[in-house]
């Protein structure tokens, strides 16, 4: 038995969402104050796309450096430097006068904070086993739509007092403090030889339903950051309030954290059987929802929030049910690998899929945005039923 699983599963567990909701904090909580960076920076939405996902476009990048970098140094070493540098993007950031620094320091920060979903994710698979993992994967993917859901309150009232100088100041010492509290919490690791890169991937790509499943997060990555992305500009452009468009946000966030929870639950079923079942679900649920919130932002602001929180159900409940299966489908040895390369996916499609989306609701308006997101929600769940089935381990 490693250090790893002989430390309390529970630690590991609130160390590695601690850490997440921090980084998460930048990467899903600018949305919150999209309209004033908007207007303060003199962006389109283009550029705000950009600005919004620069964080994830940077870990994008960097996510199978960070694996390899966790398998050389051990995680606690790398949480150590990714945290150092994840802050000093944002220490930057905050005093940026320019759209450009303001984007470039996000994409450091990004690079940085790379280590993070790297580090918690191998820990709890080692800490886990796989008739838990789902649920477990889940908690800590709870921390994303919490980072975001903290600041949907937090953020504007930091923007009200001191514009994003004091809003990214306040976000490097929260990156500061979780990161290397998690770094404390992971036991000490022995570096050891790890297979060449080249090898590793390409043993990963071709094991059973993995290219398949790459195509899945795909699909449901330009889902999650249309709503997370462009919920807020979408609302109050349809003539809602900001109460309104606040209320939507943090609801979205609130129901990403029960649906990533209860996704993984029902895809631990039968000792871990269900995922691609489950998979093909949140599909379903995302594509239906984005045509009632395509409909929504025509009525009520009552029907505007209901219609996001069952659209987020969906569109954000899928992410820690692709990282467990790309782990599972792989050998052991190559499993932190193999979740490297499923959420370089989803990081660097976030960066890149986020700047299209916002020209295409510039061109042809909010409603075909939302048709076009059910539609490529229904494309990964199809993806989703024609995977292999998987055979998973027992609990051990």
């Amino acid at each position: 038995m490693t250090a790893a699983t002989r430390r309390a599963p529970g630690a590991v567990l609130v160390g590695a969402s601690g850490a997440q909701a921090a980084v998460s904090l930048v990467n899903f909580g600018l949305p919150a104050i999209g309209p004033e960076l908007l207007d303060d920076f003199d962006l389109t939405l283009f550029e705000l796309g950009a600005v919004l996902t620069g964080g994830l476009l940077g870990a994008g990048v960097a996510l199978i450096g960070a694996g390899v970098l966790v398998d050389r140094i051990g995680a606690r070493g790398s949480m150590l430097a990714g945290t150092a540098l994840a802050t000093l993007g944002l220490v930057v950031a905050a005093g940026a006068s320019s759209k450009h620094v303001l984007f470039w320091a996000l994409v450091v920060f990004g690079v940085g904070s790379a280590v993070v979903p790297i580090a918690g994710t191998g820990a709890l698979f080692r800490a886990y086993p796989a008739s838990r993992r789902g649920w477990a994967l889940g908690v800590r993917q709870t921390a994303v739509p919490l980072g975001g859901a903290i600041a949907a309150v937090l953020y504007p009232t930091l923007y009200a007092l001191g514009g994003a100088s004091l809003t990214l100041a306040a976000s490097a010492a929260a990156v500061a403090a979780s990161g290397a509290w998690f770094a404390l919490v992971l036991p000490p690791e022995e570096p050891h030889v790890v297979p060449r890169r080249g090898a590793a991937l390409g043993s990963i790509l071709r094991a059973p339903g993995v290219l398949t499943l790459l195509a899945v997060a795909a699909c449901y990555i330009v889902v999650l950051q249309a709503l997370l992305a462009f919920l807020v500009p979408a609302v109050r452009e349809s003539g809602h309030s900001e109460l309104t468009a606040a209320v939507a946000y943090f609801g979205v966030n609130v129901a990403a954290m029960a649906a990533r929870i209860a996704w993984g639950s029902v895809a631990d079923r039968g000792g871990g059987s269900r995922r691609v079942r489950t998979l093909v679900e949140v599909g379903v649920v995302a594509s239906m929802g984005a045509v009632v919130f395509a409909f929504a932002l025509h009525a009520g602001p009552v029907a505007v929030v209901l219609a996001a929180i069952v659209f987020g159900l969906g569109a954000l409940g899928w992410n820690a049910l692709v990282y467990v299966s790309a782990g599972e489908r792989v050998d052991p040895s190559l499993a932190a690998r193999s979740v490297a390369v499923a959420a370089t996916v989803v990081f660097v499609l976030s960066g890149l899929a986020t700047p299209l989306l916002g020209a295409l609701a510039d061109a042809v308006g909010w409603d075909a945005l939302w048709l076009a997101t059910a539609l490529i929600a229904g494309l990964g769940a199809y993806l989703a039923h024609r995977l292999p089935p998987q055979a998973v381990e027992g609990a051990s």
